[in-house]
């Protein structure tokens, strides 16, 4: 049985054309590949992401744990700031690529996780822990990418925090209609924008909310076929689910 996000249901009712997509029901277009990814350059895209996967790391032996775990140097993030890295294996090559996001200096860490690898990933870590607390929370949360030239003027207007003076690969917790959320200030389209970590239970009303704010921008729902375009376009290597374009794609992007 496929996984399904929050979001699902939203998709089907815009039209969207659902795949199965590293085992989860996914859109993979709605209006067509070019104009989704033509609009994200121009105005602003909704991406559903909320199949990616959320590792907690908590407790004293956190840092220390992310040290060894990871290819970056954790111990530089101060609260609210995160940073690109990678999971290597026993050979040194890659298990996978991931984001490392500080929520409490040396104690408590979120590491955002490749779908199709977030059970593999845990694994991982679980195996070669070095104290720390580990929890999966993926089915905690759902995340909506909000990406384009316009996309920090929505946050702007819906989020009522000035999302646009965060600096890049920053974190700002915050609230949307009572459920706890948190802005990143990270994305893979090469536009700019956030990522919005949502509380499942939330996931449905702020897609909703953004697709109302955004109409006057230009918003527009985008699908993982565009998504992987402009990841293409930028150059931007990826592990996972990041790198699959999905097959009944692959003529149609191939062919411009």
């Amino acid at each position: 049985m496929l996984k399904k996000t929050p979001l699902a249901a939203e998709h089907e009712k815009l039209g969207a054309r659902m795949v199965d997509f590293a085992g989860w029901w996914m859109p993979v277009q709605y209006k067509g590949l070019r104009e989704e990814h033509d609009n994200v350059r121009k105005n602003v895209g909704l991406f559903d992401v909320s199949h990616m996967g959320e590792i907690r790391v908590k407790g004293p032996k956190a840092l220390e744990a992310l040290q060894w775990l990871t290819t970056n140097d954790v111990a530089k993030l101060n609260p609210f700031e995160a940073q690109y890295s990678l999971l290597p294996n026993e050979e040194g090559g890659i298990v996978d690529d991931i984001i490392v996001y500080c929520l409490e200096k040396n104690a408590d860490y979120l590491v955002c996780v490749n779908a199709s690898n977030a059970d593999k990933d845990f694994a991982w870590m679980q195996k070669h822990n070095r104290g720390a607390d580990l929890t999966n929370e993926s089915d905690k949360w759902g995340q909506i990418a909000i990406q384009g030239p316009k996309a920090l003027e929505l946050c702007d207007q819906l989020f009522g925090v000035p999302v646009s003076a965060m600096k890049p690969f920053t974190l700002k917790p915050s609230v949307f209609q009572g459920h706890q959320i948190m802005i990143a200030t990270t994305g893979y389209t090469g536009e700019k924008g956030c990522e919005v970590f949502v509380e499942a239970a939330g996931t449905v009303a702020l897609w909703n909310e953004l697709l109302k704010q955004g109409e006057a921008l230009g918003v527009m729902p985008i699908g993982l076929g565009a998504r992987d375009t402009l990841r293409t376009e930028k150059s931007f290597p990826s592990m996972g689910t990041r790198s699959t374009t999905p097959p009944i794609l692959t003529r149609q992007a191939s062919a411009g």
